[in-house]
Order: structure tokens, then sequence, then C-alpha cells
């Protein structure tokens, strides 16, 4: 007994050492990543452009779309890359060009980009795309596999187009919201406004998500969902909400300071922000947990240091993206 009880502490502590490396390759890693991510965002919010958020929207949805084929092809053998890909990428495409093109347009060339610029917001770009993307799963999967898994096959590969796809494109669409004089009860419009928002909406998800992390191993006790996520606590998701609140005050505050204008009017709209994201970024992990736990694998991929893939970092905003464009509509 005496023996056991030796080895005991000997064990705990080197699974706690065993531990030591990967928080340091997260801490390392994720400020790195992180300060890349708001350098190349705050440079488009200075230079009141959207060409940042458009090649990380480009890079997510093509790293993101192999981790999620990764994954679904445990249940879904065939799931269809290359279609989840080239409809993911039109996507944040559409998203980005929608009322872009005629802005700082050559006088010669401004009425042909002003008609390009008109049938991109009449006509439903991002329903037409995602249909066409149905007809093609569906046409190659009856070509190449007749009925063999039919609905998983066809059912996952559209799943990755709106996981990936229409998130991104979401992404797109908020960075392109005007604060307007109105708005702001200044005499100018401000263009800087759509990406300021991009930058509080990964703020408030990726700090929630943080505080959430640390708050559940220093404070958890009472398990949240074991059957999905067994290390999510009811103690981290309440300091979800510090992280999601205090990033969304923190950023506005900055934003107020450095340019003209913050992303909001008033005091109190970065607490509503962060109090109703706080839950949804708390929920886009758990989804993620589920496709994890179908698929049997601990991580997404190996892409991303001590986080495993682009889907463990990016599984906060997927429910949350939706709930943050139209928040930015009514706040």
């Amino acid at each position: 007994m005496l023996v056991g009880f030796a080895v005991a502490p000997n064990r705990v502590a080197a699974r706690s050492w065993r531990m030591r490396p990967e928080l340091r390759s997260r801490l390392v890693f994720g400020f790195t990543m992180g300060g890349v991510v708001i350098f190349a965002l705050a440079s488009d919010v200075v230079r009141q452009s959207h060409l940042a958020v458009l090649l990380l929207g480009i890079f997510g949805v093509l790293l993101g779309c192999g981790e999620f084929a990764r994954l679904a092809r445990v249940q879904a053998t065939e799931v269809q890359i290359v279609p989840m890909m080239v409809v993911s990428v039109l996507l944040v495409l559409v998203g980005h060009l929608t009322g872009e093109l005629s802005s700082s347009a050559p006088a010669y060339s401004a009425r042909f980009l002003d008609s390009i610029d008109r049938l991109l917001m009449t006509k439903p770009l991002t329903t037409l795309i995602l249909g066409l993307g149905l007809a093609w799963v569906m046409l190659a999967q009856m070509f190449h596999h007749a009925t063999t898994r039919f609905f998983s096959n066809v059912g996952a590969t559209v799943l990755g187009m709106v996981y990936m796809g229409v998130i991104f494109h979401l992404l797109q669409r908020l960075a392109l919201l005007e604060g307007t004089a109105e708005y702001y009860g200044s005499g100018a419009d401000y263009a800087g406004r759509g990406g300021q928002l991009v930058m509080l909406f990964l703020a408030s998800c990726k700090l929630g998500d943080v505080t959430a992390y640390f708050g559940g191993r220093a404070f958890g006790r009472h398990k949240m969902v074991p059957k999905i996520s067994p290390a999510k606590t009811w103690e981290g998701f309440a300091f979800s909400f510090v992280g999601a609140i205090g990033g969304a005050y923190l950023f506005s505050w900055l934003f107020t300071i450095y340019f003209p204008h913050g992303p909001f009017n008033g005091w109190w709209q970065p607490l509503v922000w962060g109090l109703v994201l706080g839950p949804f970024g708390v929920a886009g992990d758990l989804a993620e947990s589920c496709m994890k736990r179908d698929a049997a694998v601990k991580d997404s991929g190996s892409s991303l240091g001590g986080f495993g893939g682009f889907l463990d970092i990016y599984d906060a905003l997927v429910l949350a993206a939706p709930v943050a464009y139209l928040l930015a509509l009514v706040l």
C-alpha cells in the first residue's frame, strides 16, 4: 500500500509535467497567431480595406475543408472535398465582392463595375452557389457511387459547404458593414466599422474560449455535457462570459482611442455583444466536439502547434457568426 501511495503522486506529477509543453506550445503559438491576425485586420481598418479578411477567409476555408473531410470520412467514406472547397471559396468571394467592386473604381470602368455590383446586390448568388453545389454533389454521387451511403456522403459534403463557406461568407459581409454618419452622429460615414466588428467578433469568441478553458481547469467541478465533452464544466461556461464581455469592452475601447470611431455608438452595446455571443461560442465548441467524437479522434488535425487542427480554434466562431452579423445590424 505504501508503494502504491508513493507511486500515485509520481504518476500525477508525470502527467502534470507532460501537460506543460503542450500548454507552453499553445501559449506561444496562440499569441503569435493572434498577433498576426490582429495586425492583418488592423491594417484593413487603417486603410479602410477588406483585403486581409478576404485572404484569411480563403486560407481558412481551404485548410478547414481538408480537416472537415478527414473527420467526415469516418462515417461518409466518399465525402467530396473538391465541390466543398470550390463552393466554399466562391461563397467567400461573393461575400467579399458584394458592395465592394464599385468603390475606388477608375472613371472609365465605373459603369461596368457598377453593373456587376448591382448584379451582386440583386441576385441571390449565395443561394445559387449552394444550389449548384448541391446539384454537383448529387450528380457526382449518383455517377460514381450510386446509392452507396447516399445520405451520409451528400449530407456530409453539403454540411461542409455550410460549415466553412457560409460562415466565412458572413464574416466577409460583416467586414463590409459601414458606420453611417447618422449612426455616429457625425458628419461623415466611416468604412472602417466592419473591420472593427470582425476583430471584435474574433476577440469576444476566442477570449471567451480561453477564459472558459482556464476557468474550467481552475474551478471546474460540475460537468456540463459529459456525453459530448467530459472536460467542459458549468464553471468554465460562466468564465466564458468574462472573456466575451471583457474582450468586447477592451477592443471597443482601443478602437475609440486609435480610430475616428469605434464599432458602436454607446456604452451598452459591447455588453450585449459579449453576453449573447459567449454562449454561442461555447455551443460551437461543443458541436465540433460532437464531430470529433463521432470520428473517434482527439484533434481535427495537427497543423497548428499545441492546438491540434484549424477546426479546433475555428469551432467557437461557427454558431456565433450568424448571430454576430444579426447583432451588428441591430445594435
